[in-house]
């Protein structure tokens, strides 16, 4: 890689876990996440990152959505719902309810998860301030599903849904039927990259 000068390289699913075992050195978030989406080539090693935790954040700083004290709902309980579930966690969120078809897949997570949810209720969300779709329903294969049956919510409540096609989602409006806010993945896929570059520049010492 260092002949090529390859500085690094972006990882999508369904390898973010598998890239792991060939990796020299995997840092936080993306050690405890289990999922790695940005590999550094730096002095001749191989170090995993998880920028999905980054775009994360940096599209709720960029609207202003103050993270800390907030009730927040995390719709399943893959990698990019772990992503989100440390940068809420670690920006202070005052407590974290995760919906999720199997209970097991948190188990290493249940210190920082308020409760968990199954699927098949109906949930009423007007004291939660987010609730973040991260689960595939909605999105482009699945465009015709809602990820979850909603009774009610509050119009101060942030519909977030990490699929970005298509732009509106069920998911998100149903969110508008109710007057919320609602934000599609598409700021957060480019946070993302962003991080990434970041992250490539800052080992290597040089602008791409």
């Amino acid at each position: 890689m260092g002949k090529n000068k390859i500085i690094g390289f972006n990882v999508t699913i369904p390898y973010k876990e598998y890239i792991i075992s060939f990796l020299d050195e995997v840092l936080y978030p993306a050690k405890y996440i289990g999922a790695v989406n940005t590999v550094s080539v730096s002095k001749g090693k191989l170090i995993g990152y998880n920028t999905d935790y980054y775009g994360f954040i940096k599209t709720l700083e960029d609207i202003k959505f103050n993270i800390k004290g907030c009730k927040a709902m995390i719709i399943g309980s893959g990698g990019a719902a772990k992503a989100v579930l440390y940068a809420l966690h670690d920006n202070g969120a005052k407590t974290i309810e995760v919906v999720a078809r199997r209970e097991e897949t948190l188990a290493e997570h249940s210190s920082i998860i308020t409760k968990i949810w199954s699927f098949n209720r109906g949930f009423s969300l007007e004291d939660y301030h987010i609730v973040v779709n991260c689960t595939p329903l909605g999105g482009a294969n699945h465009s015709n599903v809602n990820p979850i049956t909603i009774i009610a919510a509050n119009e101060d409540t942030l519909f977030y849904d990490l699929n970005y096609v298509p732009e509106k989602s069920l998911f998100l409006k149903k969110g508008e039927e109710f007057g919320c806010r609602t934000m599609n993945g598409k700021k957060m896929l480019f946070n993302q990259a962003y991080k990434a570059i970041e992250i490539w520049n800052e080992n290597n010492g040089e602008d791409l």
